[in-house]
């Protein structure tokens, strides 16, 4: 296969590879560099024009193929006020995609015998055991109506987001009763635990019966807090210990330590009359302040697009990175698989798979998985063209959203080339 040469940014030097025209097979897994190959130049090309039409300002990409990584750079700006230009490592707020570690994380207890996919989450929060069902909500009082469940919920239901469970901060009524019950849902600086939040998450009602129907919402924080009931130990704890340091994840953190705090790049917001400009939502700084004890299992995490793709990497080989086995192959398997149909995009367990595409027009292969982030970051990992993908920016509200099909269709254009 004829492919152009590559040129590869390192951290101290620049190196210019004439013989590996697509990528750096040697790439210490530890040591990112800043790197396009010729072949992927037009990525590049497209994602900047977003830049120069002022809808973002800017973020990181990143592109592993067939074993060689293409693409991985920087792009605009991480501070439009003093123009710093992107870096690939800058940490980003990647919010929802803490859920697959999460997911993860339970499925290394799982190998364990901890638990079955189809036990009662009461077995192990008791608080969930008289689960109610919702009828309606008194806006007035914030008080609520409901009835008795009909069926438990299941750890397998927790983790397709068929648990009942919701978010309430993009339904006003719903909100009501989190505000009222003062449940966090995530970007939290109040000194609260996870074990709090989620015993006063069992005293109110799921939005439907557990295992009806896909629901958005915190069924993956109760994950997490099973894991700390699990292992023994808190969710940060266990993810450096049992994920982060073998997968050399050094970026990814609940909350940041200081000397890491100045490369979390800040939240921008789409604006109607120019370049994006600071965001007002409020929840922004938790990374670097509050009392950093809440532990979100479905939100908090922030990573660099190396640090996830070590992850990713690891799911791609089935389990394994470097001499980390983090999971059995047939452990990857059933992650990676159907547990709920909702449509094109199925619910693995804590992934989105992609098991048709019948009614899409999505670039990636049947049999993909992918999750995305509050604050505009996504990924993908498509075993069948061996390829992952990954592009982090910052950004709530957003309005260019179709900045991930371009990114989606433009790697996929180049990756065909190829063949």
């Amino acid at each position: 296969m004829n492919y152009f040469c590559s040129v590869f940014s390192g951290l101290l030097l620049f190196t210019v590879l004439a013989c590996n025209p697509r990528g750096n097979k040697n790439m210490e897994p530890n040591a990112p560099a800043e790197m396009a190959a010729e072949s992927f130049k037009p990525l590049e090309r497209a994602l900047m024009d977003y830049v120069d039409q002022g809808k973002v300002p800017g973020g990181v990409a990143l592109v592993y193929h067939k074993g060689e990584m293409v693409f991985h750079k920087g792009f605009g700006f991480s501070h439009l006020e003093n123009q710093t230009s992107s870096s690939v490592h800058d940490i980003f707020r990647i919010a929802s995609m803490t859920k697959p570690v999460t997911a993860v994380a339970a499925m290394m207890l799982y190998e364990e015998g901890k638990f079955k996919l189809d036990d009662p989450v009461s077995r192990f929060i008791p608080e969930f055991k008289n689960l109610q069902v919702l009828e309606r909500v008194n806006r007035e009082d914030s008080s609520f109506v409901a009835r008795p469940a009909t069926q438990p919920m299941t750890v397998r239901q927790l983790f397709t987001h068929s648990s009942g469970l919701f978010y309430g901060y993009d339904n006003d009524t719903l909100s009501l009763l989190y505000a009222k019950a003062n449940i966090s849902e995530g970007f939290e600086e109040r000194d609260i635990s996870l074990e709090e939040n989620v015993k006063r998450l069992a005293t109110l009602p799921v939005m439907h019966e557990p295992g009806e129907r896909y629901t958005y919402g915190l069924s993956i924080d109760v994950l997490g807090r099973l894991v700390e009931i699990w292992s023994g130990m808190p969710l940060d704890a266990f993810f450096s210990e049992r994920l982060f340091k073998p997968l050399g994840m050094k970026d990814t953190y609940f909350y940041l330590p200081r000397e890491k705090a100045d490369r979390l790049v800040p939240v921008y917001q789409s604006s109607e009359n120019g370049p994006p400009t600071p965001t007002d939502y409020p929840l922004v700084n938790y990374p670097v302040q509050g009392a950093k004890t809440f532990f979100s299992g479905g939100a908090d995490l922030s990573s660099t697009a190396w640090d996830y793709f070590l992850f990713c990497k690891m799911m791609l080989q089935k389990g394994t990175l470097n001499r980390a086995r983090i999971l059995k192959p047939e452990t990857v398997g059933l992650i990676t698989s159907t547990h709920l149909e909702t449509g094109d995009n199925d619910m693995g367990l804590g992934f989105g798979v992609l098991s048709a595409k019948t009614e899409t027009d999505i670039a990636r292969s049947v049999g993909s998985y992918s999750w995305g982030g509050f604050f505009a970051t996504t990924f993908w990992i498509d075993p069948a063209e061996e390829v992952i993908a990954i592009l982090m920016l910052q950004m709530y509200p957003f309005a260019a959203w179709d900045i991930q099909k371009v990114f989606e269709d433009t790697v996929y254009g180049l990756v065909e080339e190829q063949k």
